[in-house]
């Protein structure tokens, strides 16, 4: 049996429901397509308001669905921080419009979670393309980059491609034939050589995103857990939030500052850089 708890109060307890059989079934097929929907519990999805929903499964001893794909007992789906998830969000909305809830008067509070929903989906850009399974790695404890011995000489490709070489790794280096100016097409190129593809693998994936800074500069950024995006900015300590202290859910629509051209994404393992 699962619940569904809707995480929008911060005085009052949330509004809960049980999910139907058919509709438990639903969700498992939409988290085993996709199993980057669910997050832990104590991930960050929003603040006042609507902050996605909270699964609850209950073992009752028969073998239902969720059983089967072995998902956690209890579990996040979700939030304003977490735009890729915005379908299955509504699909958990609109469950609990045949449910009985404890509420006088349910259609405003659902209906502040269904614009908030949407909103996610308006924000500038396209959600972010992810590849599964995939490698990630802390969103919060940065201490393999940040210690004093290697953080001024490791830089976004080392961090996009988890590999400290303590030599500010260059795209395209590690190949022998490094980028020859400052644009999408040279950068993305060299990182193709180094290993970096444009299409999925078929066993795990780090996924980045290439960024630039028009005829200056590149940047990358790589995705880490509970859905957050997370780079090094140059010598400085790397991070999970943007220019405006916001943490990074979607890259191309982040505060990048200077880096407005959006490249696109990149996959690999074990990615060899110089």
């Amino acid at each position: 049996m699962v619940t569904v708890e809707l995480d929008i109060f911060s005085g009052r307890p949330n509004p809960k429901w049980t999910l139907s059989e058919r509709e438990v079934r639903q969700l498992a097929e939409r988290i085993r397509a996709d199993p980057s929907l669910l997050l832990p519990l104590d991930a960050e999805t929003g603040g006042l308001g609507y902050r996605g929903f909270i699964l609850n499964a209950e073992d009752t001893g028969s073998a239902d669905d969720w059983k089967r794909l072995g998902l956690p007992s209890q579990v996040r789906l979700g939030g304003r921080f977490q735009p890729g998830a915005a379908e299955s969000s509504s699909f958990l909305l609109h469950t609990a419009e045949s449910a009985r809830l404890d509420l006088k008067d349910p259609g405003p509070v659902l209906g502040v979670a269904e614009r908030t929903i949407v909103e996610t989906l308006s924000v500038p850009g396209f959600a972010p393309s992810y590849c599964t399974p995939a490698a990630l790695s802390s969103d919060t404890d940065f201490s393999f980059w940040n210690g004093a011995a290697y953080q001024r000489y490791n830089n976004c490709y080392n961090f996009a491609s988890n590999y400290r070489t303590n030599t500010f790794a260059q795209p395209g280096r590690a190949a022998g034939s490094m980028y020859t100016s400052i644009d999408c097409g040279s950068v993305g190129g060299a990182a193709e050589r180094d290993g970096w593809q444009l299409t999925c693998r078929d066993d795990i994936n780090y996924n980045v995103c290439l960024v630039i800074w028009p005829n200056f500069d590149y940047h990358w950024y790589r995705w880490c857990a509970n859905n957050h995006w997370c780079h090094k900015p140059g010598q400085t300590a790397a991070r999970n939030y943007d220019n405006s202290n916001n943490l990074i859910t979607n890259p191309e629509a982040a505060d990048r500052g200077g880096y407005t051209i959006f490249c696109g994404y990149y996959r690999g393992f074990g990615v060899v850089v110089s």
